[in-house]
């Protein structure tokens, strides 16, 4: 038992880069499961919902892509049965509602249920 934290063999400067290489791999790639889920560009993949303001009525209890675009083909006529972004979505839903000077832009005040919104994060879900 004595020693059993020690080096096998002698220290040799190639093994100290091998471990130091293993540890940066292991410290980036954490990191991009980390910040990943934050950066814009893969807000489709990560944003699970959006929740808009209760002044919003006709959205209320609407939540996801699945439940908005009904309301949204309701609203414009028939629409493509396509995937959209949720820019997209947004600029919709905006559009949807009147701009007068003075009127409040509900639209504007939504929140995104993203991947660190919800109350467990799990990542099996995404991979």
């Amino acid at each position: 038992i004595r020693g059993s934290l020690r080096v096998p063999g002698e220290v040799t400067m190639v093994k100290s880069l091998k471990v130091a290489i293993g540890v940066l791999l292991i410290v980036l790639s954490s990191s991009a499961v980390a910040i990943a889920p934050i950066i814009n560009t893969f807000e489709d993949f990560f944003v699970n919902g959006i929740k808009y303001p209760d002044q919003l009525r006709m959205f209320i209890g609407i939540q996801e892509k699945q439940k908005i675009l009904p309301v949204l083909e309701a609203y414009y006529g028939r629409m493509r049965n396509t995937t959209m972004s949720w820019e997209k979505i947004l600029k919709m839903v905006d559009n949807m509602f009147s701009h007068d000077v003075g009127s409040v832009n509900h639209a504007e005040a939504v929140t995104k249920l993203d991947f660190y919104g919800n109350d467990g994060v799990c990542l099996f879900k995404y991979f």
